[in-house]
């Protein structure tokens, strides 16, 4: 069954995470956040995951298809790469909760372009991140995966999303923007808010140069000024 054939209102994981919130002998129901969880990676990730042989015949394919850019990739040897691969997987990485999971499956984790299918884990995720960001360094890039990997460092979200990606938007979060006070600028300022948004960017606008809202414009005040003389 592919993800688009999933009936999210009839999947058993999401009943299981509401159970959580009803409390039983007048206890919360925690122990249904962990069962949310395994069935979530049991019915949804593991039968609609894409799988390949190795390494190297995922990457190959996710570089073909336009999935993966290529330069960073190139940047290593394939021998490292599947190290920094064991690395990861010798780590034992579990989601602590349903939400966490299902946030990554459902805002993060790559997908065929059809979205029928996952291609990518969390694992995956980290390791292009390291290898994005190390930038050929693979002394860098094993720090980078083994701070990943354990939590205590986490990129801004657009790069955690992004990295590595033939097809993507920006790396950074937040945009500001400052219009002056002409019609161009505020056209300019408010076309370039749509296409930063469209892209995945917060964007900020500084309205500070741009008069009250009842204030005389320059013009109007020249011909007032003239006619007075």
């Amino acid at each position: 069954m592919a993800l688009s054939d999933i009936d999210v209102t009839q999947a058993k994981y999401f009943e299981l995470n509401n159970q959580i919130n009803i409390p039983k002998n007048g206890q919360i129901q925690l122990d249904k956040d962990q069962a949310a969880l395994a069935d979530f990676l049991a019915t949804n990730v593991k039968p609609n995951t894409k799988t390949f042989n190795s390494v190297a015949e995922r990457l190959t394919w996710l570089i073909d298809h336009d999935y993966l850019e290529a330069d960073f990739i190139h940047q290593y040897p394939m021998a490292f790469i599947e190290r920094l691969y064991q690395y990861l997987n010798d780590q034992d990485f579990h989601f602590q909760s349903f939400m966490a999971a299902y946030k990554f499956y459902a805002q993060y984790a790559l997908k065929t372009d059809d979205k029928e299918f996952y291609l990518e884990n969390y694992l995956d995720r980290v390791a292009m991140n390291a290898l994005f960001l190390a930038h050929g360094d693979q002394e860098l890039a094993m720090q980078l995966a083994d701070e990943l990997i354990h939590q205590r460092y986490q990129p801004a979200t657009p790069t955690f999303l992004n990295a590595g990606r033939k097809r993507r938007g920006e790396f950074v979060s937040c945009f500001e923007l400052q219009a002056t006070d002409d019609m161009n600028s505020i056209g300019r300022v408010i076309n370039s808010a749509l296409q930063l948004s469209k892209i995945g960017g917060g964007v900020g606008i500084s309205l500070t140069n741009l008069r009250e809202a009842g204030a005389r414009s320059k013009r109007l005040r020249a011909l007032v000024a003239g006619s007075s003389q």
